[in-house]
C-alpha cells in the first residue's frame, strides 16, 4: 500500500510506503555533475604486449623416453692369475687404447719358477749322461775300427797263401768271415755314436728352453700391467685393490667407447608406414627440457613385438662434445614431417575446462583496441609453441602478457615485442 500526501508549501509529492520512498524534485530534477562524469569516463586500457603471427614450420612428432648407451663396451679381463696392487684409473676417466689400468702381482709364480729352476738341473744331467754315453761309443768306435783294419789288412795274405796251397781254402774263409763282422761291428758302432750325438744336442737344446721358461716365470714374479684394448671411458671397476683374480675369469674393468651413442626406441606399430632410417631425431634434458643433440635413426626391426606391438628402433648420436654418457636417461623426439603452419607463444594460452583460448587485438569502437576472446584448437607443443590447428591465422595479433587482466571487449594498449 502506498499513501500519496501533498505538500503544497514543499512544492513536491511524497510517496511513502513500506517497501519504496521515491521523491519527484519537480522539473528542475537532474543527475549531480560528478554521477555524470562516472558514466561518461571510458574503461582504461590494459597495456599488453602482443605478437603477430607469422607462417612457421609446423613438425609433426612423437616423443619417447629411454636411455643412451654406448655403442661398444669391452669388459677387460687379466691375462694371469694373482692380486691387485695398484688401481691406475677411476671411474669416468677417458683412457687410451693400450694404457695401463692397474698393476697385477702375479699369484703362483714363485713355486713356477722354482720348478723351472729344478728343469735346468735335470737338463744339465741328461746333457751330462749324454756326452758319458757318447764318449763310451766313441771309444768303442776306435776299437770296433782298429779291429775291421786289421783284419781287412790279414786277409790279402791269407789269399796269397791259399792260392799258393800253404793253407787250406777254410782258413781263408774264416778270414773272410772275420773281415765281415768286423765291418759290420765298425758300421754299428758308428750308428751308436751318431745317435749319441743326437742325444747331446737334443740334451743341449732342452738346457736352453729350461733357461728360457725359468727367464719367463722370473718376470712373471714382477707386477704385470693391466691395459685397457680400447680408447674410452672407464664405465666400471668391479675389482678393488687387493682382489685376487683369475686369468681369463674375473672382469677387472669396462671400458665404453662412446664417440657415438644409441638409443633403443620402441614405437607404436601403427606408425610403421612413416618409420624409415635417417628420420631425425632430437634428444631433450628430461629435467631441464634443453635440447642436448640431434641425430638419426640408424636401424628399425623388421618384427614387431607382439606383446606390446612395438618395432625396436635404434637412434645413433654423435657424442662430438662429449656431453652425452652411457646410461644418460633422456627424452628423444622422432620428427615424422614438416609443413607449413601458425605457431602461438604458450603464455598466450588460457584454458577453460576442455577449451584453449586466446585474446586477439582487434580494432573496436571509436578507434580503440580492443581484446577478442578466440577459441582455438591446439597441437603438440613445439619448444614454446603450441601448434595452432585452427581458430587463427597469419598476420592476427596476438597478446601475450596481462592475460588474467583481459576480458572479451576490454580495451587493449597494444606493444609490439
Amino acid at each position: 500500500m502506498f499513501k500519496l500526501i501533498v505538500d503544497k508549501s514543499l512544492s513536491h509529492f511524497l510517496f511513502v510506503g513500506t517497501a519504496l520512498s521515491v521523491s519527484f524534485l519537480g522539473t528542475g530534477c537532474n543527475s549531480t555533475p560528478k554521477a555524470d562524469a562516472t558514466a561518461d569516463a571510458a574503461p582504461q586500457a590494459v597495456p599488453v604486449r602482443v605478437k603477430q603471427l607469422q607462417p612457421g614450420t609446423i613438425q609433426e612428432s612423437s616423443e619417447f623416453v629411454g636411455n643412451l648407451e654406448a655403442v661398444k663396451i669391452v669388459e677387460v679381463l687379466p691375462e694371469v692369475e694373482g692380486r691387485i696392487e695398484r688401481v691406475l684409473v677411476n671411474p669416468g676417466q677417458r683412457v687410451r687404447a693400450g694404457q695401463t689400468i692397474m698393476l697385477l702381482k702375479p699369484g703362483k709364480v714363485v713355486p713356477q719358477h722354482q720348478a723351472d729352476l729344478v728343469k735346468i738341473d735335470i737338463a744339465k744331467k741328461n746333457y751330462e749322461n749324454a756326452q758319458k754315453k757318447l764318449d763310451i761309443v766313441k771309444a768303442k768306435l776306435d776299437t770296433t775300427k782298429a779291429e775291421y783294419t786289421v783284419t781287412s789288412n790279414y786277409v790279402p795274405r791269407v789269399q796269397k797263401l791259399a792260392e799258393a796251397g800253404a793253407i787250406a781254402q777254410i782258413k781263408l774263409d774264416e778270414t773272410l768271415q772275420k773281415q765281415v763282422a768286423a765291418k759290420n761291428n765298425f758300421v754299428s758302432v758308428q750308428q751308436e755314436v751318431a745317435a749319441a750325438q743326437i742325444d747331446v744336442k737334443q740334451a743341449e737344446d732342452n738346457i736352453r728352453q729350461a733357461k728360457a721358461q725359468a727367464d719367463v716365470s722370473l718376470i712373471n714374479l714382477q707386477s704385470k700391467a693391466v691395459v685397457s684394448p680400447i680408447a674410452g671411458i672407464v664405465d666400471q671397476l668391479p675389482a678393488k685393490q687387493g682382489s685376487y683374480l683369475n686369468a681369463g675369469q674375473s672382469v677387472v674393468a669396462k671400458i665404453a667407447q662412446t664417440e657415438a651413442l644409441e638409443l633403443n626406441i620402441a614405437v607404436p606399430s601403427n606408425r610403421s608406414n612413416n618409420l624409415k632410417k635417417g628420420l631425425v631425431v632430437e634428444l631433450f634434458d628430461p629435467v631441464s627440457k634443453k635440447k642436448l643433440t640431434s641425430g638419426s635413426l640408424s636401424f628399425i626391426s623388421p618384427t614387431i613385438n607382439t606383446e606390446g606391438q612395438t618395432i625396436l628402433t635404434k637412434a645413433r648420436f654423435r657424442n662430438v662434445q662429449g656431453k652425452l654418457r652411457h646410461g644418460q636417461n633422456v627424452r628423444a623426439r622422432i620428427i615424422w614431417n614438416n609443413q607449413t603452419g601458425v605457431l602461438i607463444p604458450t603464455t598466450a594460452v588460457s584454458q577453460s575446462g576442455n577449451v584453449s583460448f586466446i585474446y586477439l587485438a582487434k580494432p573496436g569502437e571509436k578507434g580503440q583496441t580492443v581484446a577478442k576472446l578466440v577459441p582455438v584448437k591446439l597441437g603438440n607443443i613445439q619448444g614454446s609453441d603450441y601448434q595452432v590447428i585452427s581458430g587463427v591465422k597469419p598476420g592476427d595479433r596476438v597478446a601475450v602478457s596481462n592475460i588474467l587482466k583481459l576480458r572479451d571487449g576490454v580495451p587493449v594498449q597494444p606493444e609490439a615485442e
